[in-house]
């Protein structure tokens, strides 16, 4: 069995480093450049490297990976990828799906979450406010939806929108959804699976949206002010995808002007830098809004567990024994 020498591209946890060792055959080795800066990085790949493992595509590092065979990124989202670049390399890119079942989890607690406005009653009554219906008066009361019986529906349905479904069949709910990758008839539990385009038909038909497509050329700025218009002031909006998949702006208006019940975001528009760690996820102010459930892009992480690596080891063994690559990326696509 020949050695296969996989390049680190990106700073990874010592945890997640003692996995990639535990779960990889024997023939794998895990290489670390001097620095993670893009000239060390790219320094390392002049050492008969096989595999990059992390999203750092620059020239030079591809370039100097002569043996280059895989590409493989440890996570979903492809979106920060060169794919003009990499189509003039003779590469294979590969993402993860393996945290689908965490991220559907995540999804679904932040749907709980504002339908059933817990962080707002949460808040209040540290404050002591207890929001009781006073007498002849329910200005003050702000009930819990209901979910059982409702239209969910899906932007994007992929492997994370699957496990939704999955999660949610319980509420005795139905199922609709947009993708560019449309079968007919739709798959079960889907009522409905049209295209991307008829996004406006299935927001206007839900209860709950759930916006889960890859960001792409085609995607960024899809949810803009005209489909959240075509949404019920009832419904929600819960946002899994990428931050730029909404309109910045047009989300923030639609809530203050509480077009629609309310939202759930995990992914957003500003994120800290190494030199600004501690920053508001937008320069809109979302955090002032009491219809609004915000999470700091949380739902790919679980305490104890990396399952955003498994599919990541699944492909590098696979490359290692000889086997069909999963999960690969069509650079026209985007993802």
């Amino acid at each position: 069995m020949d050695k296969i020498r996989v390049l680190l591209t990106k700073r990874y946890f010592q945890e997640d480093i003692s996995y990639l060792r535990r779960n990889l055959v024997e023939s794998v080795e895990l290489i670390q450049p001097a620095g993670f800066t893009s000239e060390a990085i790219a320094q390392a790949a002049r050492d008969d490297v096989h595999v990059l493992l992390g999203d750092h595509v620059a020239k030079e590092t591809l370039d100097n990976a002569k043996g280059l065979r895989l590409i493989q990124i440890p996570w979903t989202g492809v979106d920060r990828l060169d794919f003009e670049l990499l189509n003039k390399y003779p590469v294979v890119v590969c993402n993860s799906h393996s945290n689908a079942g965490i991220v559907a989890e995540y999804a679904v607690g932040l749907m709980m979450a504002i339908v059933k406005k817990i962080p707002f009653h949460d808040k209040q009554l540290r404050l002591g406010k207890w929001m009781r219906p006073r007498k002849n008066s329910t200005d003050s009361f702000f009930p819990p939806d209901v979910i059982a019986g409702k239209t969910i529906g899906f932007v994007g349905y992929g492997a994370i929108a699957r496990k939704i479904t999955q999660l949610l069949s319980g509420f005795g709910v139905s199922f609709m959804a947009v993708d560019a990758r449309q079968t007919a008839p739709p798959p079960e539990p889907l009522q409905f699976l049209g295209a991307p385009n008829q996004a406006a038909y299935v927001m206007a038909q839900s209860d709950i949206v759930f916006v889960a497509v890859p960001l792409t050329a085609k995607t960024a700025g899809m949810i803009n002010g005209d489909l959240l218009k075509r949404m019920k002031p009832s419904a929600y909006l819960i946002n899994i995808s990428r931050g730029e998949v909404v309109n910045e702006s047009d989300l923030y208006d639609t809530l203050k002007e509480r077009l629609i019940a309310g939202a759930a975001v995990d992914t957003w528009f500003d994120y800290p830098t190494e030199a600004c760690p501690d920053t508001l996820p937008s320069t809109y102010p979302f955090h002032e809004l009491d219809n609004l459930v915000l999470s700091p892009h949380r739902a790919g992480f679980a305490g104890g567990l990396l399952p955003h690596l498994d599919d990541a080891i699944e492909n590098i063994n696979r490359l290692a024994t000889g086997r069909p690559l999963v999960n690969c990326v069509n650079p026209n696509d985007g993802f």
